[in-house]
């Protein structure tokens, strides 16, 4: 670490604890993170999500605790609603991996929520208002072939028409492939259920030509599965999403502190280095910070997309 660092961190940190209780200063950092397969972070393997909450907390010299939730899988349930409700319950000052969507920071709609907590047990929660950081990566969909498809490249979208085309069902990957051209693609999209193995491993066995995946997850399932045929077909989505934390406007402070150091660990490489360590392709946030509402429109023609 340079000295440059350690004399801007010392300078925060220092404000911080002038600022006092505000802060929540002199305490450990509570941080909530979704527990599921790679790339997602768990308790026994880690992650990259965990590994920059790790890195901020180290940042601000602060201990921290990572409590482990699983998405709901009701048909009713909101994921941005799950989160809120954890973030209001108390059970922790910040959740990690939230994909920074202006949907899923919307004021809520409802007064209550229906919480399973950590432990099992239900309550309804007041929720708050969520306000989020500075993003610490973001997520690319790419096109994965199946090995029936050769060596062939893709350039477009429209050059999968007439093939099946595999996508998690209600996931953004399944909007964007329905939403694609005025929906010419609609007649080839196969939905996969989420609870099931999943969209790769459902290709890998031939139920689909094709599939439009999350980047991250295609590398963690490459890393997983050395010897799958499957392939990179070459083609990105304009489409990004940047991955923050996100907590309530009550912790605005909080807030602050981490856009410094999510600054600071992007602007140094740390958070890059962590992905190479772990195998994945690391994609820098870009503009705008918070996507729009995902109309239809945009997913069709994102910007920067042709």
């Amino acid at each position: 670490m340079t000295d440059h660092r350690n004399r801007l961190r010392g300078i925060i940190c220092a404000v911080a604890l002038l600022a006092g209780p505000a802060f929540g200063m002199g305490q450990g950092l509570k941080v909530c993170l979704e527990s599921g397969p790679p790339p997602l972070s768990s308790k026994e393997r880690g992650g990259i999500d965990m590994a920059v909450a790790e890195q901020v907390a180290d940042w601000l010299g602060r201990p921290l605790e990572i409590i482990w939730y699983e998405v709901e899988d009701d048909s009713d349930s909101s994921p941005a609603a799950q989160v809120n409700g954890l973030l209001s319950a108390g059970v922790c000052q910040l959740a990690g991996g939230f994909p920074l969507v202006s949907d899923g920071l919307r004021v809520p709609l409802t007064d209550t929520y229906p919480l399973v907590l950590p432990d099992g047990s239900r309550r309804f929660v007041k929720l708050g208002t969520p306000i989020h950081t500075a993003a610490y990566r973001s997520v690319d969909f790419r096109v994965v072939l199946g090995a029936a498809e050769g060596k062939r490249a893709v350039s477009s979208l429209d050059e999968l028409r007439g093939l099946p085309l595999l996508a998690g069902q209600n996931t953004l990957a399944d909007h964007i492939l329905l939403a694609h051209g005025g929906g010419v693609l609609r007649p080839d999209v196969v939905h996969v259920p989420m609870l099931q193995a999943g969209v790769l491993a459902a290709l890998e066995k031939g139920h689909g030509a094709a599939a439009l995946v999350e980047g991250p997850q295609f590398d963690a399932y490459k890393k997983a599965h050395p010897d799958s045929h499957l392939r990179d077909g070459g083609y990105q989505h304009p489409l990004q999403v940047n991955v923050g934390f996100v907590a309530l406007d009550t912790r605005r402070g909080l807030v602050d502190l981490f856009d410094q150091a999510i600054s600071d660990l992007l602007a140094e490489g740390d958070i890059k280095a962590e992905f190479v360590r772990l195998g994945y392709r690391f994609l820098m946030p870009g503009q705008p910070q918070v996507l729009p509402p995902l109309t239809l429109r945009l997913l069709a023609q994102p910007a920067g997309g042709s």
